[in-house]
């Protein structure tokens, strides 16, 4: 056999082009893509902005809650397409923000009830209903856990114990990036200057917070059928004629734990130890 007529032999790479003895004559040898790994859990196909639409819109179209709706009804609700609810449902389900009633069709947990029903007059504080479902997924107690061995993280480290703990093929990072967006978008994770993420301490609190306490004093001339406003302990009245009028705003939700509601009660009660005495 010469040259010419001699078959090449060696074992070509995927796509690498064969010739088998004819010039024009071609053969391409593709090779089967690799099987990919299957995620552990579910994970969000988009971004938090997206998922909170379709969370609001499974209330509407559930009539808060009281009918299981299917997920072409929630695409028209939120007006987009239904192949992004219907992709999303499974990471909605699992974590549990909705709830499976039958084959398709799911009604919202009561926590996103509450979310989207708050959300439209008090966003921020709405964002602690979605919170408590978070505490009781595989991804919230993977934060806990690695806050546990560290007070802050980056990005890379965070994509990466989700990425253990899930087990999903390299090529789902983005989905990875999704789930942290998420988190972030809810204020279970926060950032500080230098970009590193730290979890929200519970219970925090700050007078827009949802476990606040607000105190203020406002002196006002009291009206003639006033009646004092506060515990006359002493029977006097302030010779100025001036009644300190009290406010004391205990903001409470649903996750408000009993620990929490004593420490706000301690807290109140400091407060007006302080104003009574400055009022002595």
């Amino acid at each position: 056999m010469d040259d010419e007529t001699k078959e090449e032999q060696f074992t070509p790479e995927s796509g690498e082009e064969v010739t088998h003895g004819v010039p024009d004559k071609r053969i391409w040898k593709v090779e089967k893509p690799v099987p990919k790994m299957e995620s552990t859990y579910a994970l969000p196909m988009s971004t938090p902005e997206v998922l909170s639409k379709i969370l609001k819109a499974y209330v509407i179209a559930s009539k808060q809650g009281s009918e299981a709706v299917k997920y072409t009804d929630v695409a028209a609700v939120a007006a987009i397409h239904p192949t992004i609810v219907s992709r999303n449902n499974a990471f909605l389900s699992e974590g549990g923000f909705i709830t499976p009633e039958r084959y398709g069709y799911f009604k919202p947990s009561p926590e996103t009830t509450d979310y989207a029903k708050q959300a439209p007059w008090d966003e921020e504080n709405a964002k602690g209903h979605i919170r408590a479902i978070i505490d009781r997924t595989w991804f919230g107690e993977t934060v806990e856990q690695q806050f546990q061995l560290q007070s802050n993280l980056n990005k890379s480290q965070l994509i990466k114990a989700f990425g253990i703990k899930a087990a999903p093929d390299p090529s789902d990072a983005n989905r990875l990036t999704f789930l942290l967006d998420f988190l972030l978008y809810f204020e279970y994770l926060q950032t500080d200057e230098g970009g590193n993420y730290f979890i929200r301490p519970k219970g925090e609190n700050t007078l827009e917070a949802s476990h606040g306490v607000d105190v203020y004093v406002v002196k006002e001339k009291p009206p003639a059928e006033a009646q004092p406003l506060l515990p006359q302990t002493t029977g006097e009245i302030p010779s100025t004629g001036i009644v300190p009028r009290i406010n004391i705003n205990l903001n409470l939700t649903p996750a408000t734990t009993d620990e929490e509601v004593e420490l706000l009660v301690e807290k109140a009660k400091a407060a007006l130890n302080l104003l009574l005495k400055r009022a002595e």
